[in-house]
């Protein structure tokens, strides 16, 4: 982000395998107008069909990859796009998609329709394992105003920096009243934070919607509820929802 811009920024939204409620977020904005005003937006699904010659300045991207075929769109996309974003807990890390990782292809078969869609499935992945991506925008659904901070800043030239440091950093529990002190599973010490812990405020322990911080010690949060008493399946179930590829990272490195 080199400035500001003048000219108006070719943007378009694209989706991949999700519920598209970070979409839905963007268009319940209350300042989209004003926002619409300041792009040429070429393609939003929800919206507005798809200028199928478009270049992109910005492309957001939602939903996990979870097929060849998804695989070779992507890319596509990524090589007509200057800047790219990957959009809510699905794009940026597999999200709710990636449980189906832990599911045999003979399994699914009892869910799919047909043998052509088992051949062309894939592990669920976020979009970075396969495409540079040049902003995430995390959550489930994404935030109103991180949405609104990050594409402000783009149109005015200004660098974006997410926040940095897990939930607990902006928990008004903590250091007193802490979840972890009451024996809940609160995920916040292992989650990426910028929500203002919005969940903890209202009294629900975090369920890692932003996905896991790098820095992740989930062996000590596995072993911490262990101690509880709380059962390894119930402890996964908690972790994976968000977690899949931490874990499975973790799981790659012992082998």
């Amino acid at each position: 982000m080199d400035g500001k811009r003048d000219f108006k920024p070719v943007v378009g939204f694209f989706c991949f395998t999700c519920c598209e409620g970070c979409g839905f977020t963007v268009l319940f904005l209350d300042n989209l107008m004003q926002i619409l005003d300041k792009i040429d937006l070429k393609y939003f699904n929800l919206i507005k069909e798809k200028d199928k010659k478009a270049e992109f300045d910005l492309a957001f991207v939602e939903g996990a990859i979870t097929t060849k075929s998804e695989i070779a769109k992507l890319k596509k996309l990524r090589a007509k796009s200057k800047t790219l974003v990957a959009i809510g807990a699905c794009a940026c890390y597999g999200g709710i998609p990636a449980m189906r990782n832990f599911i045999e292809n003979k399994d699914l078969e009892k869910y799919t329709y047909n043998k052509q869609s088992i051949e062309d499935s894939i592990e669920a992945q976020p979009i970075e394992n396969f495409i540079k991506v040049d902003y995430k925008l995390r959550g489930c659904p994404i935030l109103k105003d991180e949405f609104t901070s990050f594409i402000e800043s783009y149109i005015s030239g200004r660098e974006w920096i997410s926040f940095k440091g897990p939930v607990c950093m902006q928990c008004p529990r903590r250091g007193k009243n802490c979840f972890l002190g009451e024996k809940k599973m609160c995920l916040g010490a292992v989650t990426n934070g910028g929500c203002n812990a919005t969940c903890v405020r209202e009294g629900i322990p975090c369920i890692m919607c932003r996905g896991p911080l790098e820095t992740a010690n989930f062996p000590a949060e596995i072993a911490l509820f262990k101690r509880w008493g709380v059962e390894q399946r119930e402890i996964m179930g908690k972790l994976g929802k968000f977690g899949q590829q931490k874990l499975k990272k973790k799981e790659n490195d012992k082998t």
